[in-house]
């Protein structure tokens, strides 16, 4: 039996009563700017269906950003090892929130696409890291050597 809640305001405050379900659901604080609307502090979405999808366009946000990111370091010659590793952070943060948080919110096979995607982005990155440090040793011995010639 699908049950229904109606939620209505109690005074010109806009504040709300509070629920109490047997279920557990996703909890988030919406971020919402806008003086017209209700403050809303956290919201709990019981339905799975409605959950995956925010969660997925919430991933699909984060992961674009964070492979913007990656693309530029990727393809800029003045990054540092400091930037890619920086960046590896990021998606070694967004793989963690995959497998630990959104586990059991999001559904197993959008969650594997993600994981594969971060994994490429995470090899690639891993590989500008080792050509980076490769190239940084190069320029600090060329130095030495210039230093003890004089």
């Amino acid at each position: 039996m699908m049950k229904y809640y109606v939620i209505k305001k109690k005074n010109k405050n806009k504040k709300l009563g509070k629920f109490n379900f047997e279920n557990e659901g996703y909890v988030f604080k919406p971020n919402i700017k806008n003086n017209d609307l209700i403050e809303i502090s956290s919201l709990t979405i019981l339905n799975p269906e409605i959950t995956n999808s925010i969660l997925i366009k919430k991933c699909d946000k984060t992961f674009r950003s964070i492979a913007a990111m990656i693309l530029k370091i990727l393809k800029s010659e003045d990054t540092t090892t400091g930037d890619a590793m920086i960046a590896l952070s990021e998606l070694t943060k967004e793989k963690n929130v995959l497998q630990r948080k959104y586990k059991e919110y999001i559904k197993k096979e959008e969650r594997e696409k993600y994981l594969k995607r971060i994994e490429i982005l995470e090899a690639e990155l891993k590989e500008k890291i080792i050509i980076l440090n490769l190239h940084e040793r190069q320029i600090y011995s060329e130095e030495m050597e210039k230093g003890h010639s004089r």
